[in-house]
């Protein structure tokens, strides 16, 4: 049962912080769409498509895992002491 409430806790970390970004998935399909509807030539859409993707999915990539890491050391916070020197051994990247 402890599963499930994290798994859905996690799924519902991960739609905020989609929803914290939204404006930047909008322009990123916006950009996308007027690429693909107005260059004519095939070389430079396909360049122009996978640099604006890549940029922007590093962009909200990165926003979220700023978010996730944040709620993840609020999480950290609740804990007890002896609880938290425990996870901060095991995981020594959340500084």
């Amino acid at each position: 049962m402890s599963t499930l409430l994290s798994i859905i806790s996690t799924i519902k970390i991960i739609i905020i912080a989609l929803l914290k970004n939204i404006v930047a998935i909008f322009f990123a399909v916006l950009f996308l769409f007027l690429i693909f509807k107005f260059i004519e030539l095939v070389w430079l859409k396909w360049f122009l498509a996978i640099m604006t993707s890549g940029a922007f999915f590093y962009s909200i990539f990165d926003d979220m895992n700023a978010f996730i890491q944040k709620k993840a050391l609020n999480k950290l916070e609740t804990l007890d002491p002896e609880a938290r020197e425990r996870v901060m051994k095991k995981h020594k990247g959340l500084d």
